[in-house]
């Protein structure tokens, strides 16, 4: 059964997870734009190995530089960490699909906010409905799963009395 504190942890880290992603595909598209240009531009004096190795340095400094790459990667990360932090007090058939499908939805969402292209924006939101509704019933089963073990643990000290 999932208490409170558990369901309102493991949304969070839905959150982290999907609200960074859109962010870092983002920084990373930019940075990615920015290499390229730059690229572009400068003409190449020394084509030997050693400049492919000075270059390919370069690109991955100039990706830990850029802030809209690292620091959404840091926000999902400290999620990564709460998730695992809840793991060890929570069912683990219940936190894994309510982190992936809340992620899921905080993404689609976090997408839509930042005016990314949808395709199919009806069936997208059907899509984060039918998630929503899907962690709901999980959600609701495990307590009615709850109480149906209390009742058959009654059951089982009040024969063993007898």
């Amino acid at each position: 059964m999932v208490n409170a504190t558990e369901a309102l942890s493991l949304i969070l880290v839905g959150l982290f997870w999907g609200c960074t992603n859109p962010f870092m595909r983002k920084g990373f598209a930019e940075t990615k734009q920015s290499t390229e240009e730059d690229k572009n531009t400068s003409t190449t004096k020394n084509s030997n190995t050693d400049g492919s190795v000075l270059s390919s340095i370069r690109k991955k400094l100039v990706l830990l530089a850029n802030v809209k790459v690292w620091l959404p990667y840091l926000i999902n990360q400290m999620g990564s960490l709460l998730y695992y932090k809840t793991l060890a007090s929570s069912n683990l058939t219940l936190s894994v699909p309510i982190c992936n499908a809340t992620a899921m939805v905080f993404s689609s969402m976090t997408s839509a906010i930042l005016g990314e292209r949808v395709n199919q924006p009806i069936r997208a939101a059907m899509g984060v409905i039918l998630v929503l509704l899907g962690v709901g019933i999980c959600m609701y089963s495990s307590e009615e799963e709850g109480t149906m073990e209390g009742v058959v643990d009654e059951k089982i000290s009040v024969l063993e009395e007898l």
